[in-house]
């Protein structure tokens, strides 16, 4: 690398890949992070101590979270010349993906799932829908908290999908990545390290990734919860890309 690496935010929407990006972006010339530091929601209450988080990084470091946009946060990493990369995911699978990390994992709404006795489709359709009484937002609603980041400056939003539909889309999105984090010019990138980015990728060693396939929902879905999904976000699918119409 010509440059030194300028510390970076690395943010996603929950389920939507943070593991495995977690290996592209460490299989990079020197880049680590703290995993025992993440960084959420980003409401006005926790800007201060965010940024006192954000203003520890060094060369070739970077911080991960699940934040919210908010004109605030943006400034934030405006005020810090901070790069930030945004990671999503077709929100279907999200939510298939959810569900099986609530039941395995003792989060939040494990113990209201178990309380509840809660079928698996009933679980997906809760995640849909919302839960009011816990204050939980539809999947509609959650995902707009994060959407202002794909159009805001400094960020490079990347497709879960665009990481696994093929090897020749995991090189461009790898190289596109590492342009990003070095400003290295295209004809300067060095595809050794693109490659070791690439052989850093595995699915051993994670307590949340399960599966990492794409259009996993089609064997989730029934008639019911599609018809769900599609009354509460079907146009934010189409929005995001993932669908030209709500014929599926």
């Amino acid at each position: 690398m010509s440059k030194a690496i300028s510390p970076f935010f690395f943010n996603s929407f929950p389920k939507s890949g943070t593991h495995l990006m977690f290996q592209i972006l460490t299989g990079i010339h020197s880049i680590t992070f703290d995993q025992n530091l993440h960084l959420y929601e980003g409401v006005s209450t926790q800007l201060a101590e965010h940024q006192r988080e954000l203003e520890k990084l060094k060369e070739s470091e970077f911080l991960s979270g699940h934040i919210y946009y908010s004109t605030s946060w943006e400034k934030l990493l405006q005020d810090l010349d901070m790069k930030q990369i945004f990671l999503y995911r077709d929100l279907r699978d999200v939510v298939v993906s959810y569900n099986y990390y609530i039941e395995k994992v003792d989060a939040p709404l494990h113990q209201y799932y178990q309380k509840k006795q809660l079928s698996k489709k009933e679980r997906m359709l809760s995640i849909i829908r919302g839960i009011p009484e816990l204050g939980h937002q539809d999947i509609h609603d959650w995902f707009s908290e994060f959407k202002g980041w794909l159009t805001a400056p400094n960020v490079l939003s990347v497709k879960f999908e665009d990481l696994l539909r093929s090897e020749e889309s995991l090189d461009q999105s790898v190289q596109k990545i590492v342009k990003f984090i070095t400003e290295e010019e295209s004809e300067n990138l060095d595809q050794n390290v693109i490659e070791r980015a690439k052989e850093n990728i595995s699915t051993k060693g994670s307590a949340t990734f399960r599966k990492g396939t794409i259009g996993n929902w089609k064997e989730e879905f029934d008639d019911e919860i599609t018809t769900v999904f599609k009354e509460t976000a079907g146009q934010l699918l189409i929005e995001l890309g993932y669908e030209k119409d709500l014929l599926w």
